[in-house]
C-alpha cells in the first residue's frame, strides 16, 4: 500500500495521529536531559538551577531588575532570564501558508488489458458502456502481426476502483499512482517485449516513463503510445498511421510473404 492510500484510510477511520503510551520493544530507554545552571555574580548569593527552562544561560545574560534590588535572587533570576530571552530572540517574519494545488478530477473510464504470450501487453482505454466491437478490431491487429496463435489473457480495470462516499474524491495523482504501479508489477511478474498504451487515459496514467517518441525504451521493453480502439473505429483514417508504426516497430512480423 502506498503512502497516499494509507493516509486516506486513516482519514476515513478518523485517526489523526499515533503516539505510544509505553516503551516500545527495542526502543532506547528515555533519559532526562541535563538542565543548565546559572553562575552567580561574585557579590550575589548562589542561586539554585532553574527547572524547566531549556534556554542556555550565562552571567552575561543576567539583567538587573527591580526584583534584584529588593533582595529576591530567585525572582530576579527569572525576570532577568525572561528579559534576556526577549532581547535575544529574533522576530521571524510571517510566512504565508503554501497554497494547495487544486485536485484534478478524473472522469470514470475502463481499461481493457490483453496479454499476448510474452510478446505484448496492450492497455486500451475507453468510456464505460461503449458499445463498440473493440475485441474484434484488436483481434484483427494481432492477426496482422501473426500473433493470433499465441496464448491470450484478458482483464478489465475500472476507474475509480471503488466508490468511497466518506473519503476524498479520487484525482489524477491517485489514478497515475495506481495504474503505473499495476503495470510495473504486472511486467515484473510476467515480462513482455512490448507495451501498447492505447488512448489518452492509458498513456497518461499507465506510462512507466515519459512518452516523447513513437517507440520508447523502458529497460529493453518497447513502449508505444497509440490511438485507442474506439478512436480507430470512429476515425478509420488513423489506421494507416498505426499500420506504418507497426511496420516500423515489427518489420519481421509485418513482412508480407
Amino acid at each position: 500500500m502506498n503512502e497516499l492510500q494509507r493516509a486516506e484510510y486513516l482519514s476515513v477511520l478518523g485517526v489523526a495521529s499515533y503516539v505510544p503510551r509505553f516503551l516500545l520493544p527495542l526502543a532506547p530507554e528515555p533519559r532526562q536531559a541535563q538542565l543548565p545552571t546559572v553562575e552567580p555574580a561574585s557579590n550575589e548569593t548562589p542561586a539554585q538551577p532553574l527547572r524547566g527552562n531549556p534556554l542556555p544561560q550565562s552571567t552575561a545574560q543576567i539583567i538587573e531588575t527591580p526584583a534584584a534590588k529588593e533582595g529576591n535572587p530567585v525572582a530576579a533570576e527569572i525576570s532577568a532570564l525572561t528579559h534576556a530571552a526577549t532581547l535575544q530572540t529574533p522576530i521571524k517574519p510571517a510566512v504565508a501558508a503554501p497554497v494547495t494545488a487544486p485536485q484534478q478530477r478524473v472522469q470514470p473510464f475502463v481499461l481493457n488489458c490483453w496479454r499476448i504470450g510474452e510478446a505484448l501487453l496492450a492497455v486500451d482505454s475507453h468510456e464505460p458502456g461503449a458499445a463498440l466491437p473493440l475485441d474484434a478490431l484488436f483481434g484483427n491487429i494481432i492477426r496482422a502481426l501473426n500473433w493470433h496463435e499465441l496464448p491470450r489473457q484478458q482483464e478489465r480495470l475500472h476507474w475509480p476502483m471503488a466508490e468511497n462516499r466518506f473519503g476524498p474524491a479520487a484525482d489524477a495523482t491517485e489514478a497515475r499512482d495506481t495504474f503505473s504501479s499495476w503495470l510495473e508489477a504486472s511486467c515484473s511478474r510476467n515480462p513482455v517485449k512490448s507495451i501498447w498504451l492505447m488512448g489518452q487515459e492509458a498513456r497518461e496514467y499507465c506510462a512507466p516513463l515519459t512518452l516523447d517518441k513513437d517507440i520508447n525504451d523502458w529497460g529493453g521493453v518497447r513502449v508505444l503510445p497509440m490511438p485507442s480502439l474506439s478512436q480507430l473505429l470512429q476515425q478509420p483514417e488513423r489506421k494507416r498511421d498505426l499500420w506504418q508504426l507497426l511496420r516500423k516497430t515489427y518489420p519481421v512480423e509485418t513482412r508480407t510473404p
